[in-house]
């Protein structure tokens, strides 16, 4: 009988955010309240964008991208250059976190 071992090849993929480093936070940009929540996710870390004033427009991606740059600038980062931003239901969110 022939055992054989399996093995995976897996890739290295971000380090797991602790706790501390998830949840909302303010953010002021040009006059304006923004919130800024980042939190863990299987893939890695979502970032949402949303302003105290209400929900945010599709037009208003740059200014979500300057928030979260603002953001993790903060923390002495960058936006993570693979996160992929899309508009949802009046938030912009970024499907990744500060790199």
């Amino acid at each position: 009988m022939s055992l054989g071992l399996m093995t995976a090849c897996v890739g290295a993929g971000p380090a797991p955010m602790p706790l501390a480093a998830s949840g909302p936070v303010g953010i002021s940009q040009d006059g304006l309240g923004y919130i800024v929540d980042l939190q863990p996710t299987a893939a890695g870390a979502q970032m949402t964008v949303s302003a105290d004033a209400g929900a945010m427009a599709m037009d208003q991606g740059l200014a979500a991208k300057r928030v979260a740059d603002a953001f993790c600038g903060g923390r002495g980062q960058k936006v993570d250059p693979r996160a992929l931003a899309r508009f949802q239901a009046g938030v912009w969110v970024f499907d990744g976190g500060c790199a």
